[in-house]
Parts: structure tokens; sequence; C-alpha cells
């Protein structure tokens, strides 16, 4: 069936203070009525919702919290509700973090968290507000996984499995919703100009990033529109997370971990990177 056009009335966009979550919420700022923004660090969420406010007739809720907390999900729509804001029409999943370093480098309390909010928060946030992305047409959401979620890779382990299973999540519910017409995008991003890198320390020339965070949002929207249910942007993302699926798996973990290697500098990581 022919997908109705999107509707953006009410965009709701979690980690969004930086990066992709902030260059969606400046993408979507002159389409939407409403833009839910959401994140941990409130000063920078006021700032960009006064920016966009500013710039667009958009209505900016910044409602700032901790989605890991046990009830952080539930705290949202709560407050939301208390708001009287209007039904979700797309959600953007977009709170994540990684960890650099071998497996067994961080205590295991770093890499739940990241579990948390990458899976957990992701899918929680999806299933809740399943209805409200079916109650109209031209509703859906995109899920931002990564190229990392094509291979298994040393070094980055954890977060390349966080994004293995956001990728087949959103692929398989898209093909739930699909007779009602709701979409599903995951997007798949290689390095960006975000905090991610930067706080990473993803330094040498293989995995410098070279895109910027409003470009590869343009894509993923263009892609959303276009009804499709995977983007990956760049062509040689493209070619990579392409070629994984006929090399053979002891082929791709030694070319991951000597690119990872290098990055890294040794066997420690650096701390969290932040979308």
């Amino acid at each position: 069936m022919q997908r109705p056009q999107p509707s953006y009335e009410h965009c709701l966009i979690t980690g969004a203070s930086s990066g992709i979550g902030a260059a969606f919420a400046r993408a979507l700022a002159p389409r939407a009525g409403v833009l839910t923004l959401v994140a941990r660090r409130e000063e920078r969420l006021n700032s960009l919702a006064r920016l966009l406010e500013s710039k667009s007739q958009v209505r900016c809720e910044v409602i700032a919290l901790d989605l890991v907390k046990e009830s952080g999900v539930s705290d949202l729509l709560v407050e939301m509700q208390k708001r009287s804001l209007p039904s979700v029409h797309l959600l953007v999943n977009n709170a994540g973090y990684g960890r650099v370093g071998r497996f067994g480098d961080f205590p295991f309390n770093d890499y739940r968290e990241m579990f948390e909010l990458n899976m957990r928060v992701a899918a929680e946030l999806l299933y809740r507000l399943l209805d409200d992305l079916q109650e109209g047409p031209g509703r859906g959401v995109i899920n931002v996984a990564s190229a990392a979620g094509f291979q298994p890779i040393p070094y980055f382990a954890p977060y390349a499995a966080t994004k293995a299973f956001l990728r087949s999540l959103s692929a398989g519910v898209a093909e739930e919703l699909r007779s009602s017409g709701t979409r599903s995008l995951s997007f798949c991003p290689g390095p960006v100009e975000t905090e991610f890198a930067k706080v990473a320390s993803l330094e040498s020339g293989f995995a410098k990033p070279g895109a910027r965070a409003e470009e590869v949002v343009q894509i993923a929207l263009g892609a959303y529109e276009k009804g499709r249910l995977e983007v990956v942007p760049g062509l040689i993302n493209r070619l990579l997370a392409w070629s994984t699926r006929f090399a053979p798996l002891s082929l791709v973990l030694k070319v991951s971990a000597f690119v990872l290697k290098r990055e890294i500098g040794g066997p420690s990581g650096t701390g969290p990177a932040i979308h």
C-alpha cells in the first residue's frame, strides 16, 4: 500500500542536546508544530530550544532527565502528559553512547548503562508509543543505529552489539507496521563530526569523521520520507556494510581489530562517546 505523506506535528527527539540529535531538531523545526527535546543537559536543551523558536514557528518543549533510570521512560511520558502534549507523530530514537577499548577495561556498570540506553530505552520508548505512531496517517520512528551494527567489532564490541540489536528490531517492527502505513527507519551513519568522535578520541585517518551531522540527518529524513527501511549514508560506509555479508567472519574481525587498535593506541580505551 502507498504510505501517506509524513506528518511532523509532534516530534520527540532523544539525545537532543548535541550531535545528531541536535541536528535532527534543527532540520525538523521548520516542519514541526511541536518539538520535544530530551537529554540530561538542560542548559544545552534550553539554548537549542530558544534558537529554534526564534528561527521557526515551532514550539519547543525541553525535558531534562536521565532515561537510563529504571523509571526514565515512564517519567518522560508522565511529564509529556502533564504538559498536555499532542500524541507523537515522529519518534527519533537517538540517545546512546559507546565505549572504545577491550571488553573488561571498564566497570561493568558502564556497559550496563550503555546497554540500557542504547537498547532497552529505545525499545521501551517505541513500545510505549506504538499506539501514538499508529493513531494517524504519516507517523513513524527513526531509530539511530550505526554502520557499526553490521558486524562485530573488537575493541568496540558492546557498542556494535547494541546497534546490531537496534537494526534488527527496527527492521522487524517495520514489517509489522507496514499494513498500517507507519514508517520505521533504521539510520546507520558512519563516523560523524559529533562529540562521539571527539570524546572517544578516534583519530586515525581511516576512521576520522568526514561527514557533518546536518548532512547525514538530511539523508536520513529523505530516506524516511521515501519509506525506506534502512539507510547508510556515504558510499564507503555502504560498501563496507555490504562487504561484511560476504567476507569470512575471521577476516572481518581481523580488519576491524586492526583499525580499532590504531584508534585506541593500545589496550585501553577512553570515556563515553555521546551521540
